[in-house]
This record gives C-alpha cells, structure tokens and sequence, in this order.
C-alpha cells in the first residue's frame, strides 16, 4: 500500500506516519491557532517545509486539499471580522484556484501580458 500523500510504501495504512503527522496537526490546530503559530507546531515536531506542503496541497479523490480547506476558513474569519457572511467553501477555494492556475478565469493574465481590457 501507498501513502495517499506522499507515495511512499505503508504497511496496512494509507497514510504514512509524516503525513499523518501534518493532517493530525491541522486538525487540531486549524482554526484555532494563527498561521504562525501552525507553521510552530509543524515546526516543533520536525517536520519540513516540502513535507508539509507535500500534504496540504494533494488532492485525494478530486476533492478540494487541506489548504483549500484552510484559506476557505480564514477568508470566512475575515468576512465575518468585517462583517460580512463568510460562506467560502473549500470547493470554492478550489475552483477559484484551478480556474486562476489553467489561466481561464476571467481578469486573469500572464507575465508579460497586458491586463485584459487595457490598450
């Protein structure tokens, strides 16, 4: 068996022991602790920046990656700090991200483009 993360070979699991070191750290943490402060945990039990971001950004199943699911909750924390209804979804997060990344989003642009519309 692989780990669903980083493909390395488990043993009756589908998350390696690193791996599941970084989900059960935002688990418990996300939400409830600044990005600082998860960036300290990570830290703290010696885990590395690519180990990390190996974890937050996989997509399992097509569905949205834990780091959609972050941004998704700090965008609502700061709508609702501000007054508004926060009601971004991971799966928002997510299609606003693949849009931006195939470059079809609309008022999107590449380096060295002009901006759409300008002259």
């Amino acid at each position: 068996m692989r780990c669903i993360f980083c493909k390395t070979r488990t043993l009756f699991r589908k998350i390696c022991p690193t791996c599941a070191k970084v989900v059960a750290i935002v688990d418990r943490a996300a939400g409830k602790v600044g990005m600082g402060e998860l960036v300290d945990l990570f830290r703290a039990e010696g885990l590395t920046r690519e180990q990390v971001d190996r974890v937050l950004d996989t997509e399992v199943d097509s569905r949205p990656t834990i780091r959609d699911r972050l941004t998704s909750q700090m965008a609502n924390a700061l709508m609702q700090g501000l007054g508004m209804p926060g009601r971004q979804s991971p799966e928002d997060v997510r299609r606003v991200r693949l849009a931006a990344a195939s470059g079809a989003g609309a008022g999107t642009w590449r380096a060295g483009e002009k901006p759409p519309g300008a002259q």
